[in-house]
């Protein structure tokens, strides 16, 4: 089961910047919209989205200040656009709360929020982050992902934390990092399978399918 505390932290995007920045994690500056248009500073251009989005709904670049929108329907955060390439990290961490696997695959092609193509490399930062994380967490267990932005010189912004399988996660379960295998297995009190041997360079391809139906006759 995953922490509640990782859940209610990754359902507000706001919090998730924060918690994470208090704990070391580096993320890209966030502010509530209200926030910056009252002066708060921002590293423009940035990205405005919904506190409580998902799948890239809602998401808009503002080039300053006065590009924010007036007026909004929900919670919004402006966050600073970070440049580089998009990461997923899918980690695994077992019912002793103990860090057993991470996964990170690098985003080539996303649509609608969800990874389109991509390929499994493995990143000493990206595990550092999760272990950060996990080490703060009061009752860690089951599995997590976040997001990062990795730019030219190797610097890692996280700008999101999910707390459940990540979208992409079937590109870490074929290469051998099998969490819904080793969910089974702890619930059913088999010795422990989760381990960190996974294969680097694995490449997912997803594609749409067209489906034809004739008319009745």
């Amino acid at each position: 089961m995953v922490d509640p505390d990782l859940i209610a932290l990754s359902a507000n995007k706001l919090d998730t910047a924060r918690w994470l920045a208090a704990i070391g994690v580096p993320v890209p500056l966030t502010h509530g919209i209200e926030a910056v248009r009252d002066g708060a500073e921002m590293i423009w251009p940035a990205v405005v989205k919904p506190a409580y989005g998902s799948a890239s709904r809602g998401i808009s670049i503002a080039a300053t200040r006065q590009n924010l929108p007036s007026t909004w329907s929900e919670p919004m955060i402006v966050q600073q656009q970070l440049i580089g390439d998009e990461w997923t990290v899918n980690a695994f961490v077992d019912n002793h709360g103990v860090l057993r696997t991470v996964v990170p695959h690098r985003r080539i092609g996303v649509r609608a929020g969800e990874v389109e193509k991509g390929i499994t490399e493995r990143v000493p930062a990206f595990r550092d982050i999760a272990e950060l994380i996990v080490s703060h967490l009061p009752a860690p267990s089951g599995p997590f992902c976040f997001q990062a932005i990795m730019n030219a010189d190797g610097d890692v912004g996280v700008f999101e934390i999910n707390a459940r399988f990540g979208g992409g996660y079937p590109l870490a379960d074929k290469a051998g990092a099998t969490f819904a295998k080793w969910l089974l297995a702890e619930a059913a009190h088999f010795p422990p399978e989760a381990a960190d041997d996974w294969i680097e360079g694995m490449t997912m391809l997803r594609y749409d399918a067209a489906v034809f139906s004739m008319p009745c006759a």
